[in-house]
């Protein structure tokens, strides 16, 4: 079990499911190592999640 369905209480059909969606909409990339899938944040998942980043003039 991994540390996503434990946080989430979900199995793992639902938590592979969940990830594909993410993926399919940009939010999330993958990369299998070994047996192992490594999910991380794409650039627009981190603006989804925190927001865009203001641009300063200086």
């Amino acid at each position: 079990m991994c540390r996503r369905q434990r946080i989430l209480d979900i199995s793992p059909a639902s938590a592979s499911e969940h990830a594909s969606l993410l993926r399919e909409a940009g939010l999330v990339s993958s990369e299998r190592r070994g047996n192992r899938v490594w999910h991380r944040l794409t650039p627009l998942g981190l603006e989804f999640l925190h927001g865009p980043r203001r641009q300063l003039d200086l």
